[in-house]
């Protein structure tokens, strides 16, 4: 299902006024070109317009903040956040005037959307009722959110509904072309072949490189890390399952840090009860008040004195139970340090680490050699270019803030992930080959511009700007 835009919704509500006066006389401009022989409507040619529109302005200023930031590394951070909006009708794109190339692209993309009608039928092909029931869904919805926006533009329901279709449509002629059966179908093994060598699949174990307050570790703490890493490495060579050893890996680490808080916890406790003693102390009724006489502190009365008996009592009591609640507070916080403690020489013993299939959390993922960045650079280029099927490896990133305990999986062994995925890997397979084939199409159209209608819906003056 195709998805809302939230920029291009505010662009068209921008354009509306302008728009709305525009569409209320000229029944010649009523379509927006012949393309062999079929009528294009109106409503169809503004939709374009405005997608090219959208597309130009986009250009333009990634462009022009690419320049900048190429100017100096002060220009690049000044182009970290938001884009500058270049002014469009100005500027050139791809060597000609913006509001030239605007039209060039609306009129490619009626010529598109003629190619796939025609071809759509040539093929004996059909929309199923669902196909029809998920694009007047997506009307509705559509039309209840920006509906005004489109009328006040002069695109119907009818005209947004056809371009919907038009790309399912597209879809299911690429599929008959393409898919089982059809005149350049892709066989499984091709597919196969083609994910086999831009995908691996892989499982790892993500081991943060600090101590438990988030310290990184120096070079021993960083050699014992490792070393249980290694130790994970032999075990799942001899079997053991990946998940249990990343959750008994995990449940380690949380240890760690769960003793950490503890000790922390125990520390600030230590010092309130102090800092309460001292003030309990300071401020008992057993001592006189003191003031200054000249260089001296005496008592009030010039004579030392000592606390009457019976006011030793509530301060003693007083102390008594702030120590009595310090006792409690301690050994609380200690019996939780006891029970939590643990040290990197140590590892957690398997019988810790969760046993039900649910408590896993499995990083089990596929992962794309364009991207390169999954789960992070280093891992990537690990996995593709040093490492074969079945191998596992602990990797360091850059910045020295991780290990990985990676292994590579064999990723057509699941069939059933191989059945998911087969649909958008023929499509990154043949998506150029294709849109080159439609090009093909469209070259050989017969086109005839309707001039009172490019003049009407001008792109500048719809979307005012300099």
């Amino acid at each position: 299902m195709a998805k809302l835009n939230i920029k291009k919704i505010a662009a068209l509500g921008c354009a509306a006024a302008m728009l709305g006066s525009l569409t209320a006389c000229g029944e010649n401009t009523t379509w927006g070109a012949v393309i062999d022989g079929e009528k294009v409507p109106a409503g169809v040619f503004i939709y374009y317009l405005e997608t090219a529109h959208y597309e130009a302005q986009t250009r333009v200023n990634e462009e022009a903040n690419s320049a900048a930031a190429d100017l100096s590394p002060e220009g690049a951070a000044a182009q970290s956040g938001e884009t500058v909006t270049v002014p469009l009708f100005s500027s050139q794109i791809d060597g000609i005037a913006a509001k030239e190339w605007i039209y060039n692209e609306a009129t490619e993309y009626m010529q598109e959307y003629i190619a796939v009608e025609n071809k759509f039928d040539e093929y004996g092909l059909t929309l199923s009722d669902e196909d029809k029931e998920t694009a007047q869904v997506y009307l509705d919805q559509m039309w209840e959110y920006a509906g005004e926006y489109y009328t006040d533009m002069g695109i119907s329901q009818e005209s947004y509904k056809s371009i919907f279709l038009n790309s399912s449509k597209k879809q299911k002629l690429f599929e008959a072309i393409y898919g089982e059966g059809g005149e350049k179908a892709v066989s499984d093994d091709e597919i196969k072949a083609y994910l086999d060598e831009n995908y691996a699949l892989i499982n790892y174990i993500e081991a943060e490189l600090r101590d438990g307050e988030g310290n990184l570790l120096k070079s021993d703490g960083k050699a014992e890390r490792m070393e249980m890493l290694n130790g994970y490495m032999e075990r799942f060579k001899n079997g053991e399952d990946f998940d249990m050893l990343n959750a008994e890996y995990t449940a380690y680490y949380n240890e760690l840090k769960a003793a950490a808080e503890a000790a922390a916890a125990e520390a600030a406790a230590q010092t309130d009860a102090a800092q309460t003693e001292t003030a309990e102390v300071e401020t008992s009724p057993a001592e006189a008040p003191l003031v200054a006489d000249g260089d001296e502190i005496s008592d009030s009365d010039g004579a030392e004195s000592e606390a009457p008996a019976e006011t030793e009592a509530p301060a003693e009591e007083s102390v008594s139970e702030t120590s009595a609640e310090t006792e409690a507070v301690t050994e609380a916080v200690t019996t939780t340090v006891s029970e939590t403690e643990t040290t990197a020489e140590t590892a957690p013993v398997p019988e810790t680490a969760p046993t039900s299939d649910a408590a896993l959390n499995s990083n089990k993922t596929a992962i794309e050699k364009s991207d390169g960045k999954t789960p992070c650079p280093e891992v990537a280029e690990k996995v593709f270019s040093g490492m074969n099927k079945g191998d596992v490896a602990v990797v360091e990133t850059a910045n020295g803030e991780y290990y990985y305990l990676v292994a590579k999986l064999d990723i057509l062994a699941d069939e059933e992930y191989y059945l998911s995925a087969k649909s958008s890997l023929l499509s990154e397979m043949k998506s150029e080959e294709f849109d080159a084939l439609i090009a093909e199409w469209t070259a050989a159209q017969t086109v005839s511009k309707n001039t009172e209608a490019y003049n009407r819906y001008d792109p500048q003056k719809i979307f005012q700007q300099g």
